[in-house]
C-alpha cells in the first residue's frame, strides 16, 4: 500500500472516531475564478475542555473540474490548547500538520485573541505561524505567516475579516519577491444546529509550473477571486 493511502486511511479513522464524540462537521467547496479550479474539503472538529483538535480531508477534480474524477488533494490534522488569561485575553498555541503527495508541512503557531468589553461580540486576534515544508522531491522550504482577524457576532449572524502576510526564507513567492498577501471575508448564519456560510478571498494566482508551500504550485503576477460556500453542523 502506498504511504499516501496509509495516511488517508489514518485520517479517515481519526475523523470517524472524532464524529462519535459529539463534535461538528464542516463541508466546504471553493472555486478560483481566474484559474477555474474547484476543490472540496470535509472537516471534523472536537474540543475537550480547553483542548481542541480537528481532522480534514481535501478533494478536487483531476483537472480542477467540478466534482469530476475526484482525487485525494491532501489531509490535515490540527490540535491546540486554549489558555484563558482573563475575560479579555486568550492564548492559543497549536500545531497543524498537513500531508500531500508532494510532502508534509508542519505548522507550529501561536494565536492571541482579545474580546472587547464595550462592544459585545467584537473580537480581535493575531497569529504567527511557521510553515516547515518537507518535500519528497525538492529542497525543503520554510515560510513565516502573520495573520490578523477581526470578528463580530450579532444574534445569529457572524462576520469575519482576515489578512495574511507571508514571508519566505530565501525563495520567491510572488512577483520576484519573497513576500505575498491574502485577504478573506466571511459571513455566517446560525440556524439551529446548522451554520451555512460564504467566504470571499483575494489570493495570488497560482499555476502548475513551480512551487508554493503545500501543493507544489507557484505564483505568477496576478491575483484572483476565490469564492467559498459551506455549511457546518453541530451534533
Amino acid at each position: 500500500m502506498k504511504p499516501i493511502n496509509k495516511l488517508t486511511i489514518a485520517v479517515c479513522t481519526t475523523l470517524l472516531s472524532t464524529s462519535a464524540l459529539s463534535a461538528s462537521i464542516d463541508i466546504r467547496h471553493e472555486y478560483k475564478h481566474s484559474s477555474e479550479q474547484h476543490a472540496t474539503r470535509v472537516k471534523m472538529n472536537e474540543s475537550i475542555n480547553n483542548l481542541y483538535f480537528s481532522g480534514e480531508l481535501k478533494f478536487k477534480g483531476k483537472d480542477g473540474e467540478f466534482l469530476e474524477d475526484l482525487q485525494n488533494n491532501g489531509w490535515e490534522f490540527d490540535w491546540g490548547y486554549r489558555v484563558k488569561l482573563n475575560d479579555n485575553w486568550t492564548l492559543i498555541p497549536g500545531m497543524p500538520v498537513e500531508g500531500r503527495s508532494s510532502g508534509m508541512t508542519y505548522k507550529p503557531q501561536l494565536r492571541v485573541t482579545y474580546a472587547f468589553d464595550n462592544v459585545e461580540g467584537l473580537t480581535l486576534s493575531g497569529r504567527y505561524r511557521y510553515d516547515m515544508y518537507q518535500n519528497n522531491n525538492t529542497d525543503d522550504k520554510r515560510r513565516h505567516r502573520l495573520t490578523g482577524n477581526l470578528g463580530y457576532k450579532y444574534e445569529k449572524w457572524s462576520f469575519g475579516l482576515e489578512a495574511n502576510y507571508y514571508k519566505a526564507d530565501d525563495y520567491e513567492l510572488f512577483k520576484d519577491k519573497e513576500t505575498d498577501v491574502e485577504y478573506n471575508s466571511t459571513i455566517r448564519r446560525t440556524i439551529g444546529q446548522w451554520s451555512p456560510y460564504v467566504e470571499f478571498g483575494y489570493i495570488s494566482y497560482k499555476d502548475n509550473g513551480g512551487f508554493d508551500i503545500g501543493d507544489g504550485s507557484t505564483t505568477n503576477n496576478d491575483y484572483e477571486l476565490r469564492s467559498r460556500i459551506g455549511v457546518s453542523y453541530s451534533f
